[in-house]
Parts: structure tokens; C-alpha cells; sequence
């Protein structure tokens, strides 16, 4: 049984030559070396100050570089619209696309219903039902396009929304507020409440229907008798804050992105509601969702809420005081100009090389990847990157570093301004501040079967160094026991 498990001499040579193989197997551990992918160039610089490291990165883009264009008014140009101003974003990132006005003070009704279909899509569940009130259906008689409310009927949120995105109803938009503040006054006050949180610093609201308030009173003793004063107001930016957030909301994407929609009323009644802008995905194949809401100035004018999208490139467009008969007209225009003065492509690509990034407390620079495919919208020809990218390393990064493991993400600037972040992982493994143990770690977790290998051997040397010390063990005891005979009397 000892021979089996110590071995005989005959097998001390066979031994010997295994931790041989042991030893010039680990010593090949530092074979291990960075890698770096062909055609990747940068220029390193690093700053102590804030961790950050800034470098020229060639990102891959299907257009020609050439001169930067830093203003999107510039870069559409060509569109012809009749609304007094504009502005078209990406719904992505909400890269400006085109603006016109945008930061001029209007009283655009479009706000008002806009926010009261925010505020009632997050504070109550689309199955909710109304109340309809005596002052809820004299509004809806009042309308162009009427609901056929009646006092006392319910009707589902879902229902109200609906009808105040496709057919710009006062009635639905008041129904709502009654319902979620007891009254219209209490539920204004909520909406400047949202409208701060969003940002929304040029606007006022003062009812739901967007009617224009006016206080012609003077604001003091001193002022002119004439003057005046709005107490319901925005701006084509602060338009957009709403719409963005508003498509970022699920229940709203999914009721604005149809153009008709058939309700049941709380007595099994069906109705179908049709998007007054319903003409308008006949004309624009493009064209994903849109709404009306009229201005108030005779219903010359109407604001416009649209969105559209050629396969990942979408945009979104607000047309304000566009005039009634060029509706279809300037939403078309806009749409078209955009597409084809803009385009979409990739940024970086998945598994794409960066370079080696330097981390505070790593030993070494480490070999960096792209996590994943990221793709941004550009004037067509024009890659618009601004040669500088920053790496902003993650501060959670610690030994061990295993491949794919995240290092922090790279920075990229258009020359508008807009800001993109990549996440960039390990290309490479680091195990211990021992650049000799992680390479010898690595190429082990890297080859399986020399890591089987290794492992016979070590167990053959463990047992080779365990036999070694019994034997000596045993003769020592014995040598104790018998000093006459280890002595050779």
C-alpha cells in the first residue's frame, strides 16, 4: 500500500521529470503580453487632477469629415415652414436638430394640454373612471369637435387622454382636473409644481385648456394704465422639455402613436376616437404619431406635436403658429429636410479596441474594449466628433480584473455640444499587483488543458516532496531506535 501511494525508486526519475515541467510551465507564465488592435492610434495625456485621461480616438462614421458646422439652424436651412418657430431634437440623446424662435414667450395651448396628460397618466391608472361634471359638458358643446359628454357619465382616463391628444378637447382636459385636484385652480397649481421640477423656467400656466389669460390692470401705481400682462405662457424649449418626458412615459408613446382608437364607454358604448392629424400618415410614410392643438388667435394657427422615424432614427417636431392651411405642408417639409440633412451611424463599435487606460491603484495600464455598439446622428457627410475624447475611469475598479469587466466609459463631444458616453471593459486580465503571478494567472484561466496539465504535475511533485519527508521521517525514528545499526556497529 506505501508503494502505491509514495511510489518505488524506479519511479523517482519519472517524478523528477514532472516538477521539471512545473517549473518551465509557470516560468512561461510571463509569456503573457498586452494586446493592442491593428490601425488604433492616440495621443495619451493624463490628468492627475481629476482622473480623467484625454485622447484622439478615430471613431468609425459613414460620412467625410469636413468643416464643423456648429449650429443645426444652419445645417436646415433649406426648410420652409410657416410656423412662427420650431424645433426638431432626436428623441434619443435630444440632440437639436433645428430650432427657430424657440426661446421666444408665447401663449401656445398645446402646453396646457400637453402637462395635463402628464400629470394624469402618472398619478392615475388608464382604467380610472371620471365623473363627468355639468361644467365638463358645457365646455364639450362649446367644442368644434364634440364628445357627447353628458353630466354625471363616467369615462375611463384612458378615454379623456385620448380624446385630449387626438381632438384637442377643453371638457377632457377640465374632466381630468376635477377629478385628480377637486378643481381646476388647485390642479394649475400642480401643474407649475411639474413644470419647475422639468425645468420649464419661461412658462405659466393658468388653466388646462390654454385659453389665454390676460390681466390688462395695471401691475402698480406707477405703470402705465395700458399695459398688460399674460398669466399663461411658455417657449417652444420648454415645449420640448414636456414632449420629451411625455414620450418617455409608455402609456402616452402607445395613445400617441395612433391615429385612431376605438373606446368602450362605462356603459359598454364603443366609440372611436381619430387623431385630428389623422390625414397626415397618409402623407408621411414616416411619420410614427401626431397631435394638434389650435392656438389663440381666431384658430389661424395651431401648435403641432409630431414624431417620426426611419428605422433607429427617430425625431420629434414642434411646429408653433404654424398656419392651418400649411399644417400638413410644413409637417411634411420638416420631416423630409430632416432626414436627408441628417443621418445615423455607429459611434463605436462592440469589441472595438480604445487603447490602454491607466486607473488609479492598477499597477498597469490596462488594454480597453467598447462594450457595445453605440450609434449617434450626424450631419450627413460630416462626422461632427471633435477630435478630443476623455476616459472617466470607474472608481469601483479593483484587483482582480477579469476580461469584460468595466474600466469606466469614454467621453465623446459632437461640435454642438452634445455630450455621448461609452462604456469601455477589460481586453485583458490582471489578477495580482505581480505582473509575473497575473500573467501565470491568466494563461492558466486562458488554457484549460494546460491548467490540467500543471495539475497532474504539481500533484505528482506534492507527492514526490510528501514521500521524501516520510522516508525521512521513518529512518530518523529508526535510526533513534537502533543507533548501533544507523551507525554501521
Amino acid at each position: 500500500m506505501t508503494r502505491f501511494l509514495f511510489f518505488g525508486k524506479r519511479y523517482i526519475y519519472l517524478i523528477r521529470l514532472f516538477s521539471f515541467i512545473l517549473a518551465v510551465l509557470f516560468c512561461l507564465g510571463t509569456a503573457g503580453l498586452p494586446l493592442y488592435a491593428a490601425g488604433s492610434t492616440f495621443v495619451y495625456k493624463s490628468n492627475s487632477d481629476t482622473g480623467m485621461q484625454t485622447q484622439t480616438y478615430t471613431a468609425k462614421t459613414s460620412g467625410t469629415a469636413q468643416a464643423p458646422v456648429t449650429d443645426p439652424s444652419d445645417i436646415m436651412s433649406s426648410v420652409d415652414i410657416t410656423a412662427n418657430a420650431a424645433l426638431i431634437f432626436g428623441t434619443g440623446r435630444g440632440m437639436i436638430l433645428y430650432r427657430n424662435n424657440e426661446d421666444s414667450s408665447a401663449n401656445y395651448p398645446a402646453a396646457s394640454k400637453l402637462m395635463t396628460a402628464v400629470i394624469a397618466l402618472e398619478t392615475q391608472s388608464l382604467d380610472t373612471q371620471v365623473t363627468i361634471s355639468s361644467a365638463a359638458e358645457t365646455l364639450d358643446k362649446k367644442s368644434k369637435n364634440p364628445l357627447s359628454l353628458s353630466k354625471g357619465e363616467k369615462c375611463s382616463v384612458k378615454f379623456l387622454v385620448t380624446a385630449l391628444l387626438y381632438m384637442d378637447s377643453d371638457a377632457a382636459a377640465f374632466s381630468l382636473a376635477e377629478y385628480i385636484a377637486s378643481d381646476e385652480i388647485s390642479f394649475v397649481n400642480q401643474m407649475n409644481e411639474t413644470a419647475k421640477v422639468l425645468g420649464m423656467n419661461s412658462t405659466l400656466f393658468a388653466n388646462t385648456s390654454g385659453k389665454e389669460v390676460i390681466n390688462s390692470h395695471p401691475a402698480s401705481a406707477n405703470a402705465d394704465i395700458n399695459s398688460s400682462q399674460s398669466f399663461q405662457y411658455t417657449t417652444i424649449s420648454d415645449l420640448t422639455s414636456l414632449f420629451r418626458y411625455a414620450l418617455g412615459l409608455n402609456d402616452f408613446r402607445d395613445l400617441f402613436t395612433k391615429y385612431k382608437t376605438l373606446m368602450f364607454l362605462s356603459d359598454g358604448t364603443p366609440q372611436t376616437l381619430t387623431n385630428n392629424m389623422s390625414a397626415a400618415w397618409g402623407l408621411n410614410p414616416q411619420l410614427k404619431g401626431a397631435a394638434r392643438f389650435e392656438c389663440d388667435d381666431s384658430s389661424s394657427t395651431s401648435c403641432v406635436l409630431a414624431v417620426a422615424a426611419v428605422n433607429d432614427f427617430e425625431i420629434a417636431i414642434i411646429l408653433g403658429g404654424s398656419q392651418n392651411d400649411s399644417i400638413y405642408q410644413d409637417l411634411y417639409k420638416s420631416i423630409n429636410t430632416t432626414f436627408s440633412s441628417y443621418e445615423v451611424s455607429d459611434l463605436v463599435v462592440s469589441g472595438d479596441t480604445y487603447r490602454q487606460v491607466s486607473i488609479a491603484g492598477i499597477p498597469a495600464p490596462l488594454a480597453a474594449v467598447f462594450e457595445s455598439t453605440v450609434r449617434y446622428i450626424h450631419p450627413a457627410g460630416n462626422d461632427y466628433i471633435k477630435p478630443n475624447t476623455i476616459f472617466i475611469p470607474s472608481e469601483t475598479v479593483t484587483l482582480p480584473i477579469r476580461i469584460g469587466e468595466s474600466l469606466g466609459q469614454v467621453r465623446f463631444e459632437l461640435e454642438d455640444g452634445t455630450q455621448i458616453d461609452t462604456e469601455v471593459v477589460a481586453a485583458q486580465s490582471m489578477w495580482t499587483k505581480s505582473d509575473f503571478l497575473s500573467d501565470t494567472i491568466a494563461l492558466l484561466v486562458a488554457n484549460r488543458n494546460l491548467s490540467v496539465i500543471i495539475g497532474i504535475a504539481f500533484v505528482f511533485f506534492l507527492a514526490s516532496v510528501i514521500r521524501t519527508v516520510f522516508i525521512f521521517i521513518i529512518r530518523h525514528a529508526r535510526s533513534r531506535k537502533h543507533p548501533g545499526k544507523s551507525a554501521g556497529i
